[in-house]
């Protein structure tokens, strides 16, 4: 028998991912006559209790896994470790409206292998196309395939004479701000191994230790702060203005903290609590403080913090830390994107608006497609749970925002899409830094140096 299960996550466009869920079910029941499958969303512990006892009771030879959301790896990596069969996880990409990303699928499909290979397990993925023959085909090697194939990256290298190169990054102190949320296992670290291979200081603090800050700044400060965001982004007055001024207020708290423990950049605990006990988005304050080059690491991810700092200190421009979204064989790219915490800096002209956020509907965001250029794409990893660096250069493309929040196109060279496909089969975190410019070189350098392994593809 061949199995079948759908994740989603209740924040997103829980009726489309239904609608995705029902094509994929009717494309593999179109295949073969054996499909046998959980037919209810998991969406919560108690479905997913449910559908690991359907599982127990049900042997199937292999599984398709639908990841018709962006949810975490808890229960897949769970599941796999419990059936302990062949898996086969399905996104699907939806369309670049400009508005609200209702599924984030890609993502999810993204922070879930990462977590499964770093636990020796191999599964396969397919990306939905808009062509059906080629779902179909994807879906039926899926069936009769007899084992999965591991995806090595290559050693990166470079021609440049050594004595050429000058970049130095120094003692790194990082503010860890709360816990990463449960089941992103792409936001481990290593405390022991980032002092010492990394040569990174980490300094816990609370997440009510930055409300308190927060709380403390004073009226006049934050009315000075407004009327500064007001001069650079569009539709500022429209914003439910307490909870603007709350998230101003976010963006004093952490400069407060920076000063306070002499903090070179932070990752921080940016969700739910922000949104659920502040009563504000932490996507703009952070994007204010990625401008000043104090990068700002969402869900407490410390190496994506690390990877970006290490490029401001490379590079001497803003980084940012971003998600794939959506990957297109047809037009050949990808999406980088992120809830709106992108540098204003990094905004093409005349597009840069405030917003608020996608799910939980409060400000500050930023909101704008990024700038073309010439870009370096970074990270610290933990792919298959070894200490290295991966680095590939891009270009971000002139083209509209593809999704609220901030975005941009991406071109990886004549095969970006088999590229990003490679990215996540080697179990790349869902979190990638950039910046633009090409520092490549310095950072296979940096490896080096360092006596840090650097991949690219």
């Amino acid at each position: 028998m061949i199995g079948y299960l759908a994740l989603a996550r209740e924040t997103f466009d829980v009726d489309f991912a239904e609608s995705k869920f029902s094509e994929a079910k009717n494309l593999l029941k179109s295949i073969t006559s054996e499909a046998l499958g959980f037919n209810q969303l998991i969406t919560n512990d108690d479905i997913a209790k449910k559908a690991l006892d359907f599982f127990g009771k049900n042997e199937c030879d292999k599984i398709f896994l639908f990841q018709t959301t962006f949810t975490d790896a808890k229960f897949i990596l769970n599941f796999a470790q419990d059936v302990k069969k062949p898996i086969c996880i399905v996104s699907f990409p939806e369309p670049r409206t400009g508005g609200r990303l209702r599924l984030n699928s890609i993502c999810g499909l993204n922070l879930g292998m990462h977590s499964l290979i770093k636990n020796n397990i191999s599964p396969e993925f397919i990306i939905m196309e808009a062509d059906s023959k080629a779902n179909k085909l994807s879906f039926s090697q899926f069936i009769e395939s007899n084992n999965s194939v591991k995806t090595p990256w290559k050693k990166a290298t470079t021609d440049r004479n050594q004595s050429n190169f000058t970049d130095t990054v120094g003692m790194q102190k990082i503010g860890v701000i709360g816990t990463r949320p449960e089941g992103f296992d792409t936001c481990d670290y290593d405390s022991v191994e980032v002092k010492d291979k990394l040569n990174v200081s980490l300094i816990d603090i609370d997440l009510d230790e930055l409300f308190e800050e927060s709380r403390n700044v004073n009226n006049s400060t934050i009315a000075a702060t407004k009327k500064r965001i007001a001069s650079y982004l569009e539709g500022t007055q429209e914003l439910e203005q307490d909870e603007f001024d709350k998230s101003i207020s976010i963006y004093h708290g952490l400069d407060s903290l920076k000063e306070k423990h002499n903090l070179d950049a932070f990752a921080i605990r940016c969700w739910p609590e922000t949104f659920t006990e502040y009563g504000c988005a932490s996507c703009g304050p952070m994007a204010m403080m990625n401008e000043k080059k104090v990068s700002c690491a969402c869900e407490a991810d410390v190496l994506g913090g690390i990877s970006c700092n290490i490029l401001n200190q490379i590079n001497d421009r803003p980084s940012l830390l971003v998600d794939i979204v959506d990957v297109d064989k047809a037009d050949n790219s990808l999406v980088f994107w992120h809830c709106g915490l992108a540098p204003i800096s990094m905004a093409k002209e005349g597009t840069a608006k405030s917003g608020i956020h996608s799910n939980r509907k409060k400000p500050l965001l930023h909101d704008f497609s990024f700038k073309a250029g010439e870009i370096t794409i970074f990270r610290v990893s933990k792919a298959r749970n070894k200490l290295q660096f991966f680095v590939l250069k891009g270009t971000v493309i002139d083209r509209p925002n593809s999704f609220s929040g901030t975005s941009g196109v991406i071109s990886l060279g004549p095969d970006s899409a088999h590229k990003a496909e490679q990215m996540f089969k080697g179990g790349l975190e869902h979190h990638v830094a950039f910046t633009y410019g090409d520092v490549s070189d310095q950072l296979v350098h940096l490896g080096n140096q360092m006596d840090i392994p650097t991949y690219t593809l």
